[in-house]
């Protein structure tokens, strides 16, 4: 394992090069990752059509430091995404436009991605998936590069460099994804699966403005001031979750990290280079109403949660005073339980799975998380 991981303060974009290049110099600079010739493919989080002051997205001029990061190196970058709902070039445009990426690019020779192509990829050694469909940009380069935020997530709790791997697979393949493995556990060990699959040559963390509360898209924006750096994505996330105070078992990408020997137990074992972690830790660090659950207070048995799950769980709830009849949380959800009425989205809850695609992919934040009152008052008082 490489359990290095690179810290360093940045408080704003436009300081977002030097912070780059420092965090790089403690685990060998960007040399130590791609060589003169390499095809590089840079990951951004692009989830949805967010603005860059939205704190949403990878910040353009974030992704425009690390592109020239990986040129002065000798790579030949492009940059690829695989956003939420459809996968194709229309799609790109206006993601990439919304996002600031034509803004990132400018100045460099890198080239925006909107091959729409893609391959079965094969992982043997899988526990939840052996193979996965995955966009042609991330199989066909020799290094990838991946450029996560630092964010809250409804349904995983926390997202960070391994979940936002999730983004290369194309299109609707995600949506069989969430499908398939509709509780939390199996879903994030499907997204170690893919991570290990994929291999990500290095992780890149914008942490200057990150998101809490509700995201990874309706959360609140919170300054952090940090870009972090490492080889291993799941050391990247141990770190970033003891810096916004998460316990590893609470973040199931973590807590399957653990078990399969790709982290230490506690980031008090990993390899911080730069910044002292002890002295970054936000206690008060909103987390999605999503995480507090009735069921992980009492850790009542398998059998009895799955009778109460459906009454005491989170669900999504659409906000009717600010929904704009657009459609896209019906056409995005992975179960196919949400339809329109008079244009307005109207949920299946006996049939919603709660991987929360509707609240993440809402243009305009109508889609809100709703706690049970049974869960709010046993929270209150098991706390």
């Amino acid at each position: 394992m490489d359990n290095r991981v690179s810290i360093v303060k940045c408080e704003n974009y436009s300081d977002s090069r030097a912070a780059v290049d420092e965090a790089l110099s403690h685990i060998g600079g960007m040399s130590a990752f791609v060589k003169p010739g390499d095809k590089v493919t840079i990951k951004p989080n692009y989830v949805a059509k967010r603005k860059p002051g939205d704190a949403a997205t990878t910040h353009p001029a974030f992704l425009n430091a690390v592109i020239r990061a990986a040129e002065e190196a000798g790579g030949t970058v492009t940059v690829a995404e695989s956003p939420g709902g459809a996968y194709n070039a229309a799609l790109l445009k206006s993601i990439y436009k919304e996002c600031g990426a034509y803004e990132a690019v400018e100045g460099t020779k890198a080239k925006l991605n909107f091959d729409c192509s893609f391959r079965t990829a094969h992982y043997a050694d899988g526990k939840t998936i052996k193979s996965a469909e995955i966009i042609s940009p991330i199989l066909d380069a020799d290094v990838i590069i991946s450029l996560p935020k630092l964010k809250t997530h409804a349904m995983t709790a926390y997202t960070g460099a391994v979940k936002n791997l999730f983004g290369v697979i194309p299109g609707t393949h995600k949506a069989e994804m969430h499908f398939r493995l509709k509780e939390r556990e199996p879903f994030c060990s499907m997204l170690v699966d893919l991570c290990e699959c994929v291999k990500p040559t290095l992780s890149i963390m914008d942490g200057i403005w990150g998101m809490e509360g509700n995201g990874p898209t309706s959360g609140t924006m919170r300054h952090i001031g940090l870009v972090m750096a490492a080889a291993n994505p799941h050391a990247l996330d141990l770190a970033a979750c003891k810096i916004i105070d998460y316990k590893p078992e609470e973040v199931a990408t973590l807590k399957e990290g653990i078990e399969r020997g790709l982290i230490p137990e506690s980031a008090d074992k990993l390899d911080i280079i730069g910044e002292n972690i002890d002295e970054l830790i936000i206690r008060d660090y909103i987390k999605p109403e999503s995480h507090f659950n009735l069921l992980r207070l009492l850790n009542l048995p398998a059998s009895v949660n799955s009778v109460i799950e459906n009454l005491a769980a989170s669900r999504p709830k659409p906000d009717y005073s600010m929904c704009i009849g657009c459609g896209e949380c019906a056409r995005d959800c992975p179960p196919k339980v949400i339809r329109m009425e008079n244009r307005k989205p109207v949920i299946d809850k006996k049939r919603c799975i709660r991987c929360f695609c509707c609240q993440e992919l809402c243009p305009v934040h109508a889609m809100k998380i709703y706690r049970n009152p049974i869960n709010k008052f046993m929270v209150r008082v098991l706390k």
